[in-house]
């Protein structure tokens, strides 16, 4: 009867909503996806599978093993399932927990709440395991085509096997909703796993760029690139005059904009503006090509040595790439556009990249995952990392690669590296002759009361909307007495506990998670 009942609500979810995938990505839940195979290894075969395919994919293209999932009580026979990634999947050695991709139409026809796949991504270099989930949040919120998510814990064979993030499928379903039932047809590009893709002209033949790694995954039968290569031909060679007016009738650049201010902001290095990688490009019936983002999990982050390479870049309008990336020279190319840019990226920094537009999700979604990562047995990045991951600096660093190439990522917290780029795009605005400010992030004094106090001590909550914090207690010798844990304030003040605290003159000092620092003196009785 419970399995019925769930089944009936996911048949009303998929027909009381426009968009398919509402029950799935309900991301203020905890989801339980169970996996069932009879494969006697089966991490060994899924292995060897992603090995083959890795090594020659023509020779050996992606397959999916047939398995049974069941999604929050309700059964699906005959699904497939296989591994997927790049570094998520090569870089990871802590047992059975690989990036794995679930298609539910693969032998049947059938779907789990209109959705014919999903993608289960395993938190690869983000301890916070927030960072898909938050910046494609913001994408969103800021009216982009972006994948949703959400949380789930994953059972293979009743082996718990993790916590993972559930990301949305960029396929036609996808598109359809994105873009409506009649735009859903054009042709879908995506890049593959390891290459790097500039949009440089290769010529005529569409097998160059299929060789450089650009994958069609839609339209496969009829293949017709032609658009695309002109595109990139007129990226590349075109002089005319009217260059601006051709670029806009054959590509959304202003949405584009917008998701590189986004990248740039969120540190978004493993890109276009990057390594040249993890992007969709979508033929509109309209004429204009769309960019949808794609894998983000490598953001947030503090790219401390980088040796011989120049991938990446410090300034928010990343100039040194444009002779490796033409889509980026033309675009800055045009005052119009580099002014939209510079004024997008300032107004961002007020608006949506704030702690009170991300500081409830993410305090949210990290309590909602808390328990289910902490008994994570192929966890890869420590319980004390995930804790500590939204306000402290992670002093765990991660190494990529052994040659002179190596890259070497450290993770600050979240919190006060959003105030931090938001201060760094305010420099580099003051740079190219731009004024944007934001709130100052000095030191100030807080009202508390009563004082002298015996055994507690009331903090005056002036900050509007949302805020995070801890307080700390120092004696007159400077010693730090008493520190709390990080908590939201809420309400117009905020009640702390000073019990068992002798007698004397105190400095109490409130630290926002965002960097800002509060104080006053306080006398115990």
């Amino acid at each position: 009867m419970k399995k019925l009942i769930l089944y009936f609500l996911f048949f009303i979810g998929m027909h009381s909503h426009a968009q398919t995938g509402n029950a799935v990505f309900n991301d203020t839940i905890l989801h339980t996806i169970y996996i069932e195979t009879s494969l006697p290894d089966w991490i060994g075969t899924l292995d060897y599978d992603y090995a083959q395919n890795a090594a020659n994919p023509i020779l050996y293209p992606e397959i999916y093993r047939e398995c049974n999932v069941t999604f929050d009580g309700v059964t699906f026979n005959n699904c497939g399932f296989r591994e997927k990634g790049n570094a998520s999947n090569s870089f990871t050695t802590y047992g059975k927990k690989k990036p794995l991709k679930i298609s539910f139409d693969e032998f049947v026809n059938q779907e789990l709440d209109g959705l014919e796949k999903i993608n289960l991504s395993n938190f690869t270099n983000d301890p916070s395991l927030m960072h898909d989930a938050v910046c494609y949040k913001l994408m969103r919120d800021e009216g982009l085509a972006a994948p949703r998510t959400a949380f789930a814990k994953v059972y293979v064979n009743n082996e718990y096997i993790g916590l993972y993030l559930i990301i949305e499928n960029v396929d036609k379903t996808f598109l359809k909703f994105e873009y409506g039932s009649a735009n859903n047809d054009g042709n879908l590009y995506k890049t593959d796993r390891g290459v790097s893709v500039f949009l440089n002209w290769l010529g005529s033949d569409k097998g160059a760029y299929k060789d450089q790694g650009l994958k069609l995954t839609t339209n496969e039968t009829a293949a017709d690139w032609s658009k695309l290569i002109n595109f990139i031909d007129l990226l590349n060679n075109y002089q005319g005059a009217d260059l601006k007016q051709q670029i806009e009738n054959n590509f959304d650049v202003h949405s584009y904009i917008k998701i590189l201010a986004i990248e740039k902001v969120v540190r978004s290095w493993d890109s276009y503006w990057g390594g040249g990688n993890n992007f969709y490009m979508y033929e509109h019936p309209d004429g204009k090509i769309r960019w949808i983002p794609w894998d983000m999990n490598e953001t947030f982050q503090d790219l401390k040595i980088i040796s011989g390479t120049s991938f990446f870049d410090g300034y928010l309008i990343p100039a040194n790439q444009f002779d490796e990336r033409p889509l980026l020279k033309r675009i800055f190319e045009v005052p119009e556009w580099k002014e939209e840019y510079l004024n997008y990226s300032c107004e961002l920094i007020k608006t949506s990249f704030t702690m009170e537009h991300l500081g409830p999700f993410l305090v949210e979604r990290h309590a909602l995952i808390d328990e289910a990562y902490k008994t994570d047995t192929y966890k890869y990045n420590s319980y004390n990392a995930f804790k500590k991951s939204l306000t402290e600096y992670n002093e765990d660093e991660v190494s990529i690669g052994t040659s002179a190439y190596v890259l070497h990522i450290n993770y600050p917290g979240i919190f006060p590296f959003i105030q931090s780029q938001r201060e760094w795009v305010v420099k580099q605005q003051e740079g190219w002759g731009k004024e944007c400010s934001i709130e100052d992030n000095g030191i100030y004094n807080l009202y508390v009361y009563p004082n002298p106090t015996d055994d507690y001590i009331n903090i005056n909550n002036e900050a509007t909307g949302f805020e995070y914090a801890q307080f700390q207690i120092y004696n007159s010798t400077g010693k730090l007495y008493r520190q709390t844990k990080f908590d939201v304030m809420s309400g117009s003040s905020y009640k702390l506990d000073l019990t068992g605290i002798p007698q004397g003159f105190y400095m109490l000092l409130k630290i926002s998670a965002d960097g800002k620092t509060g104080r006053a003196k306080v006398i115990i009785k």
